[in-house]
């Protein structure tokens, strides 16, 4: 391999790599037209988020104590937010699929399926989705599982893009363009 290829093939596997370890798998993200980066990507980073939780993977938990636990769970380092503040994020347990329109009122489910955690979660603004994700994750042991908040955590950064797929070219430089 020529020093050439071994610079080109370095940052693809970097992003392998960095994607290849987060927990559960992220099937679809949607990224509508309204979505604006310069308003909404550093919200993962700097919060307060709000999360708005439909559905009970964990069942024997009380629905307003795995809304806490979510809340915190997704909040940056940094920042923790009281309930009720920053911009929303509807979590769904249990759903599979959902659309622009009905992902912010997804009501979820109170059963894990054969031990997968089906989630569709969305950045909510106004009435419909600006952005949202369909996403699923095993072996999660229970609420305190540190994979099952690795998993929110991710899911939640995927719905804050730092580029709008829809207006900006893909970027393929180490460090962002």
């Amino acid at each position: 391999m020529s020093p050439r290829s071994i610079t080109r093939f370095l940052p693809l596997a970097f992003v392998a790599l960095l994607f290849g370890c987060a927990e559960g798998k992220i099937n679809y993200v949607h990224v509508d037209s309204s979505y604006d980066p310069t308003v909404y990507a550093h919200l993962p980073y700097t919060g307060p988020i709000y999360a708005d939780v439909a559905g009970n993977p964990f069942g024997a938990m009380p629905q307003p104590q795995l809304q806490s636990l979510v809340n915190a769970y997704i909040q940056p380092s940094q920042a923790r937010s009281p309930e009720g503040q920053g911009v929303r994020v509807h979590f769904a347990f249990g759903e599979t699929a959902s659309d622009r329109n009905s992902a912010c009122y997804a009501g979820g489910n109170n059963a894990p399926n054969n031990g997968t955690i089906n989630m569709v979660a969305a950045l909510c603004r106004g009435g419909a989705a600006t952005t949202y994700l369909v996403a699923s994750v095993d072996g999660i042991t229970g609420p305190n599982d540190p994979r099952f908040q690795n998993f929110l955590r991710n899911a939640t950064v995927q719905l804050f893009p730092r580029q709008d797929p829809n207006r900006d070219p893909p970027c393929f430089l180490p460090g962002g363009c």
